[in-house]
């Protein structure tokens, strides 16, 4: 599916990384916060087709958008399942 996190898998992923490295949930959740906020303010696909005249990057700005407008609508839902303290919600 495009433009999600697929939830489910990140829990996963960061309870299999928890149990073989010791990781605090508040830094894992700042991590996802500032990763959202980078997300937010970074438009390299636009630098690219505008100031590089490459366009071969075009299609990912509505991936990246589609990501980032479903990631805002659930970012206290994302930051505690990147923190492995979350309950994951069924698919959206």
């Amino acid at each position: 599916m495009e433009g999600v996190f697929d939830l489910e898998r990140v829990a996963t992923f960061v309870a299999g990384y928890q149990s073989v490295m010791s990781l605090e949930s508040a830094h894992l959740a700042d991590t996802a916060r500032r990763l959202w906020w980078k997300r937010m303010t970074d438009f390299w696909q636009l630098e690219f087709h505008y100031d590089r005249n490459d366009d071969s990057c075009d299609e990912l700005y509505i991936a990246d958008e589609a990501l980032l407008h479903w990631w805002t609508e659930r970012l206290d839902v994302v930051e505690r399942t990147f923190a492995g303290s979350a309950q994951v919600p069924n698919s959206p």
